[in-house]
């Protein structure tokens, strides 16, 4: 059976570099609509971020399909050349940056400012990434935006004390850290 052409979706395609176990520095293009909501182009992480279990990728001269299974990718990086819009659109709502290392169960480590968009002006990033369930989230590093899958993370050490305020002195509830005295 064939779709009308009006069905079809523009779309054009944007070099990634795949990282899982499996996959060491795996190249080629994912696709992305031209024409999605709000009549803008759609972004690598929002993308990543649909609901569907398997991302086409073109492999190659050739353009092979490969269906790489997203829930299994550790992370994904743009390729050179690719805008920074073409990522992740930033700007459209209130969002703050972290300085944090990320530790990834492929035994990758990153460092960089988790860029988190806010829900309500307290939000931490234990809140944010909470939240994430299986999706990707970005982490800007000096070279690249890494999209992290937030089920393949081991650890976010952040690079301040964030969250909830120290205790004050004379606060029976303070805990302090140290070998017992």
């Amino acid at each position: 059976m064939t779709l009308p052409l009006d069905h079809y979706v523009p779309k054009r395609r944007v070099p990634v570099v795949l990282w899982s176990d499996e996959l060491k520095g795996f190249q080629g293009q994912i696709f992305l609509d031209l024409d999605g909501p709000g009549h803008r182009h759609q972004t690598v992480i929002e993308r990543l971020n649909e609901r569907t279990r398997f991302l086409p990728v073109a492999v190659g001269e050739a353009g092979q399909i490969h269906l790489v299974n997203k829930g299994k990718l550790a992370r994904v990086t743009p390729g050179p050349n690719v805008i920074s819009t073409d990522v992740l659109a930033r700007g459209f709502g209130p969002a703050r940056e972290e300085l944090a290392e990320v530790r990834l169960i492929d035994g990758a480590v990153l460092h960089g400012r988790l860029w988190m968009p806010l829900q309500r002006d307290t939000q931490r990033v234990s809140d944010f990434l909470n939240m994430q369930g299986g999706s990707f989230f970005p982490l800007l590093t000096p070279t690249t935006i890494h999209m992290v899958n937030a089920s393949m993370v081991l650890l976010v050490k952040l690079a301040e004390c964030a969250g909830a305020p120290l205790g004050a002195e004379g606060d029976t509830h303070a805990v302090e850290w140290g070998p017992p005295g």
